[in-house]
């Protein structure tokens, strides 16, 4: 078998596995999630201490995706994403035995910390695999291994929920779930095993070649470009703002609707879910239009799709009343475009910015970025939700001579929307001087 045909093969067996493997970390990540319900009403946990356990998963997740970021880097990603995901695999497996608050807090902290590991594994393998050409079309396909892991998140919690609440009461539900979520991360480690490649090196084929002012740059030298890249750190802060915006609806957007929309639970729900459907479409779809009619240039459809974002939030938001086309039009644009941003913003540009021997810092810079954001949305978004004195909650805002109030937390989030994508306009279309290609590289790397 020639060169390019086992190099076609490879490749397609590795984008598989990087699928499936960090969608199943995405699983042992929800679990906590789905079962929230659970714990609170079989009074396991209480809620604050629930939300307590969540922040601390956050907290370590934003460390861990900078420090995951610079060992991935150095190591070998196939033997790190499996220690990785055994440790989160067994962190779930011990939150099934109701351990006590705060150890669980401890546990599901060091859970973050290991599931900071994928991502950075994923994209640098990525970019030991894929030469800058083509990697845009690859990250795409794999940014959609987040969807498939909610799907099979909660497909796994709902089946787990009614099979074993039946059989065995709804305490050995909550508990089953961490469970199955960790007998999933076991079958994930089988996965990478036996079908991810660290590096083509590692496999038994050449190297992607690398252009001539990368092949100078060493792993360390390559990180210091990536802390001392200014485009690096506003991809970072325009996957901050971004995440702020995303979030706000993850979090928020249901509340929103029934709050100040007059919907019910069911029908905000409905509404809000189909960003997610197009998200996934456009994510997976974003790569391969920058690599294909941008010449791998990012900046273009990054700008576009954060300036549809402004006006998806503006439709959403500042439009009084309940119009459901509307709502689900903002949706479907705002799905649209948080689908390319989660691709761009959320790494690919930052790792377009430096040697592909830094990719893993890049990743982590601006993923560290992307959860500061959600974070800071978190706390805002949390004080200006206001609680009436029957119980009830409504929004801080002001109220005009003509009636038409203008809520802040609509101006929060179009505001952070608007942030990002200033930052990614400052960050610039030019590629750094370690990742320009000569004409006789992308020959090279074209031929594998």
């Amino acid at each position: 078998m020639d060169i390019q045909k086992r190099y076609a093969l490879a490749r397609l067996r590795q984008v598989a596995a990087m699928l499936l493997v960090y969608a199943i970390f995405y699983v042992c990540r929800l679990a906590f999630s789905a079962s929230k319900k659970g714990m609170i009403e079989q009074g396991a946990y209480t809620p604050a201490e629930i939300g307590f356990v969540g922040s601390a998963m956050l907290f370590a997740y934003a460390i861990g995706k900078v420090v995951s970021g610079f060992i991935a880097d150095r190591v070998n990603v196939k033997k790190y994403i499996m220690l990785g995901l055994f440790v989160s695999a067994l962190a779930n497996f011990l939150v099934g035995f109701h351990l006590p608050a705060m150890m669980l807090a401890v546990v599901w902290f060091v859970n973050g910390f290991a599931q900071a590991s994928g991502a950075p594994c994923c994209v640098v393998a990525l970019s030991r695999w894929w030469p800058k050409e083509r990697r845009g079309t690859y990250y795409g396909i794999w940014s959609c291994s987040n969807n498939l892991g909610e799907v099979l998140a909660y497909i796994l919690s709902a089946g787990i929920v009614v099979g074993v609440g039946r059989a065995f009461g709804p305490d050995w539900a909550w508990r089953s779930c961490f469970w199955g979520a960790a007998a999933f991360g076991l079958n994930g480690i089988l996965a990478a095993f036996f079908f991810f490649g660290s590096s083509p090196e590692a496999e038994g084929l050449p190297p992607v070649p690398s252009p001539p002012e990368e092949a100078k740059v060493d792993t360390s030298g390559g990180q210091r470009i990536a802390l001392a890249s200014r485009a690096v750190w506003l991809v970072a802060l325009a996957g901050g703002f971004f995440a702020a915006s995303r979030y706000a609806i993850i979090d928020w957007g249901m509340f929103f609707l029934q709050v100040k929309k007059g919907y019910t639970e069911a029908g905000a729900a409905t509404v809000v879910s189909i960003n997610s459907i197009v998200g996934a479409v456009s994510s997976a779809l974003s790569g391969v239009i920058s690599d294909r009619f941008f010449k791998s240039s990012r900046k273009e459809l990054a700008v576009s799709a954060g300036i549809l974002n402004v006006v998806a939030l503006a439709l959403f938001m500042l439009v009084p009343g309940r119009h459901a086309w509307l709502d689900v039009t903002a949706m479907v644009c705002f799905g649209f475009a948080v689908g390319i941003l989660l691709t761009f913003v959320g790494g690919l540009m930052a790792v377009d910015y430096v040697p592909k021997c830094a990719a893993g810092a890049a990743l982590g810079i601006a993923g560290m970025g992307n959860y500061i954001g959600a974070g800071l949305q978190s706390v805002v978004s949390g004080h200006l939700v206001r609680r009436a004195a029957d119980g009830s909650a409504s929004l801080a805002g002001h109220t005009f001579a003509n009636g038409w109030t203008l809520d802040y937390l609509a101006v929060f989030w179009i505001g952070m929307a608007l942030l990002s994508v200033l930052c990614v306009v400052a960050a610039g279309g030019k590629r750094s001087a370690a990742a320009t290609q000569t004409s006789r590289s992308r020959q090279e790397e074209n031929a594998l």
